[in-house]
């Protein structure tokens, strides 16, 4: 007898062939039969789709979307695709191809039901690099709009204006995998430019960059902001054709409604004390009880405690 699937891991992927074994193997070797893999591959052309055949082959719960490359397309559009072929009622998302995860979301969903029950409505809890909600509920409320690399920040201002943004603080447990020299100077520069893109969607002026290039604040590498300032006419044109995007990220709401909470994010053990409730974490792990009633900026998963 089948067990139904109640939980999604919802999967974007292109051309991540040398980590996505890894990858994806970390957390599907987690899970049970309650959970499902939905990956889907936006025209990869490496050898992902191989990878993705193989993996498939051994895990039953891993499910494939393959899509003919569109450029236009976004992220967002794609993280979107990946929820709305998703078999569960609860979505988990942003595990990403190149991210090594220790076996603890099954653990991290379970804090997601303690946490349901104190919300009257449906929430969207953001943990370290993992987001979960019922997904009827987020395709009802997006979940994601706008461009490559700021959707998660558009999702979180939405669903934070609603009142249902949770951000949850708790030991990240999840390596972001080392990249070959292509793959990085991949993401420096062409990422860079599909960013600067959308930043310039915002609103973001060329006198922005200009301004900030020598500016001793900026993070950023000086030959990084040197190439932004050079390709924002391209960025600019590339831009006016795909349209504005809402300028939240220069909204001062952004500060009150996202950066503030997310920064004062609780632990579930805080959340329950506020509430003046009784926790139980009994559910969890071992493992898992030290990992959400720890903080990331106190711990890191190498200080797990051998239990």
């Amino acid at each position: 007898m089948s067990t139904e699937i109640r939980y999604s891991i919802c999967v974007a992927n292109l051309n991540m062939g040398k980590t996505i074994v890894t990858a994806l193997s970390s957390v599907l070797d987690s899970l049970d039969e309650s959970f499902e893999m939905i990956v889907v591959d936006d025209g990869s052309t490496d050898d992902s789709k191989v990878k993705l055949e193989e993996l498939k082959e051994r895990y039953s719960n891993l499910r494939t979307v393959y899509l003919k490359r569109d450029k236009s397309r976004t992220l967002a559009e794609t993280r979107n695709i990946s929820i709305a072929e998703a078999k569960g009622d609860y979505c988990l998302m942003h595990v990403d191809c190149d991210d090594y995860w220790h076996p603890y979301l099954k653990d991290f969903v379970s804090v997601f039901h303690e946490i349901q029950k104190l919300y009257p409505k449906d929430i969207l809890l953001k943990g370290h690099q993992v987001n979960m909600g019922k997904r009827d509920f987020l395709l009802e409320n997006g979940p994601y709009k706008y461009g490559h690399m700021v959707e998660d920040r558009d999702m979180w201002f939405r669903f934070a204006k609603m009142g249902l943004l949770v951000p949850l603080e708790h030991v990240i447990f999840r390596d972001r995998m080392a990249l070959s020299k292509k793959q990085k100077l991949q993401k420096k520069f062409l990422l860079t430019g599909i960013i600067l893109r959308d930043e310039i969607r915002t609103g973001n002026k060329f006198s922005y960059y200009v301004a900030n290039l020598w500016k001793d604040f900026m993070k950023q590498p000086l030959k990084l902001r040197m190439y932004k300032v050079m390709i924002f006419p391209i960025c600019f044109v590339l831009a006016k054709k795909l349209g504005g995007i809402p300028q939240q990220k220069t909204d001062p709401a952004w500060e009150e409604l996202v950066a503030v909470p997310v920064k004062n994010a609780k632990s579930i053990v805080e959340m329950y004390r506020e509430a003046n409730r009784t926790l139980s974490l009994d559910q969890l792990s071992e493992e898992g009880k030290w990992i959400f009633s720890n903080k990331s900026s106190e711990k890191t998963i190498r200080d797990l405690p051998r239990l």
